[in-house]
């Protein structure tokens, strides 16, 4: 076995806590000071939870047999009729026609039309 030839120095700087901002004394990767060094210390981050209505429609109903309903889509501009499926104890039911169902569609949708209305206002003026 080598021995090192030189004595490997201790690297511990004055740190910051990220949580109250406390100064102490760690590693260059500490990030918490003794007290929050604990997970169970620190603060959970709480999720962005978005409400069901944003994209899906609540339609309360007293149905006690499936049936099959037709439903105009909800984006501005789309006059598709769809149909969906509707079950009984069941009131969340898609927003949008299967050409619409995801962000980047419908967005695109929108951007078409206000490409298409410019047009349309060029066309004129």
């Amino acid at each position: 076995m080598q021995l090192p030839k030189y004595k490997k120095k201790k690297r511990i700087k004055l740190k910051i806590c990220q949580e109250c901002g406390k100064e102490f004394w760690g590693h260059p990767i500490a990030k918490y000071c003794e007290e929050h060094r604990d997970i169970k210390q620190r603060q959970k981050q709480k999720k962005n939870v978005e409400s069901v209505e944003v994209r899906n429609m609540v339609f309360r109903h007293n149905y006690t047999e499936v049936l099959e309903l037709p439903f105009k889509c909800c984006l501005d501009g789309c006059e598709e009729v769809f149909w969906v499926k509707v079950f009984p104890k069941q009131f969340v039911y898609p927003r949008f026609c299967m050409a619409h169902r995801n962000d980047f569609k419908r967005a695109n949708f929108e951007r078409m039309q206000r490409m298409a209305q410019r047009r349309l206002e060029q066309s004129r003026g």
